[in-house]
């Protein structure tokens, strides 16, 4: 077994206890927006608390990180069945998506009713899209599920931000492509994140149609068919936001689409985070080497693991796609990101920052050798 395939066994833990409340923690987490809305009327129109949901994320999150650090244990492979089986965590899953909603509706109730100052609003709105990309990971952990239910719960997920076309593309595209120059969702080495958002959008976007058409085609299903899953999925995105005109007036609507955009944006955030710069080598029959846990940038940071429901251990997530987020382990040897989440969001939002941390770190995983490295089209050594 090579090196980076190799559980840290050392340090495995019965059944994650320490964890597993801890993941409850999501909740709070999820009515963050909400609670600022609160304050906001508790204090007669403080706009100052509008800020609050966004240094919660760019502060608070990295500075929590930071102090508290990582969490380098792995649950044990004799209790993987038992913990595997444990639908707490499916509860828990279940109990965070509501939260989404609560602020979401909040926050555009606040937004559609009283006047905010643009220096409070837009931090406020790009936050609250922020938070409620969150939805795209809980998705995420249900997508990949077999029972009817979880990819149910998984669809209502994504119709918070219209997004209902992730799963699809998620799991016939991306997964399978992942780490090559071929995936539109896997950053390539100088690509700066607005540009590979622009790409990762269109691309992911037009995977998912692609993807549906021809799995309904093959069941002799129109695409317009009510099984067509991005539909129904879209369907609840718009009664949600023709709930909220028709309570609000439609003064609210640039502000749904604006919140859904940044919805979309911190997926985009995400996945160039997720695999920047590496690749899968191709073997000699011309199809890629199958993904190794190698094949993703891994974080341990306790703070933002929990708030993520591990997302972060995505080394071990793309090579064992099935494992669920409690299950997930982290390996020796993995490339490892600087932060958490939270905190590469503020390296990439600056990209001369992001390629000083991260292009060293890429060329070492590649042992110095460029041809291993996934960059664009046009190589712009740096």
């Amino acid at each position: 077994m090579s090196a980076t395939a190799r559980m840290n066994t050392e340090n495995a833990i019965p059944l994650r206890a320490p964890r597993r409340y801890m993941f409850l923690w999501g909740l709070p987490h999820g009515l963050v927006p909400a609670a600022s809305v609160a304050l906001y009327f508790a204090l007669d129109g403080a706009n100052w608390t509008l800020l609050i949901p966004f240094i919660w994320t760019y502060i608070a999150i990295p500075a929590l990180d930071t102090l508290i650090g990582e969490d380098v244990t792995s649950p044990p492979e004799t209790d993987y069945e038992a913990l595997a089986a444990d639908r707490y965590y499916s509860h828990v899953v279940f109990a965070t998506l509501p939260m989404y909603f609560i602020s979401f509706i909040a926050a555009m109730y606040v937004l559609g009713t009283q006047t905010v100052p643009l220096w409070a609003a837009a931090p406020f709105v790009f936050a609250v899209g922020l938070a409620s990309g969150q939805t795209i990971t809980l998705a995420h952990e249900l997508g990949h599920r077999t029972e009817k239910f979880d990819r149910l719960f998984a669809n209502v997920s994504l119709a918070l931000i219209g997004m209902g076309h992730f799963c699809i593309e998620h799991n016939r595209g991306h997964h399978v492509r992942v780490a090559t120059p071929e995936d539109c969702s896997s950053a390539r080495m100088n690509e700066t994140v607005y540009g590979f958002a622009f790409r990762d959008m269109t691309g992911a976007a037009k995977g998912a149609w692609e993807h549906e058409a021809k799995r309904l085609k093959a069941r002799g299903k129109s695409f317009f068919s009510l099984e067509n899953e991005i539909l129904q999925s879209y369907a609840l995105t718009l009664v949600i936001a023709a709930g909220l005109i028709a309570w609000l007036g439609w003064d609210v609507l640039p502000f749904i689409l604006i919140h859904h955009f940044f919805g979309f944006l911190v997926l985009s955030m995400v996945n160039y985070i997720e695999h920047y710069g590496l690749k899968r080598e191709k073997l000699p029959n011309g199809k890629y080497e199958p993904c190794q846990p190698h094949h993703s940038w891994n974080a341990n940071h306790v703070v933002s693991n929990i708030l993520s429901v591990n997302l972060q251990r995505h080394s071990d997530h793309h090579a064992n796609a099935m494992r669920p987020y409690q299950c997930l382990r982290n390996f020796p040897d993995l490339p490892r990101l600087p932060t958490g989440y939270a905190g590469c969001f503020t390296l990439i939002t600056f990209p001369p920052l992001w390629f000083a941390v991260m292009n060293p770190k890429v060329r070492a995983w590649a042992g110095g050798d460029e041809s291993k490295i996934n960059w664009g089209p046009e190589k712009e050594a740096a």
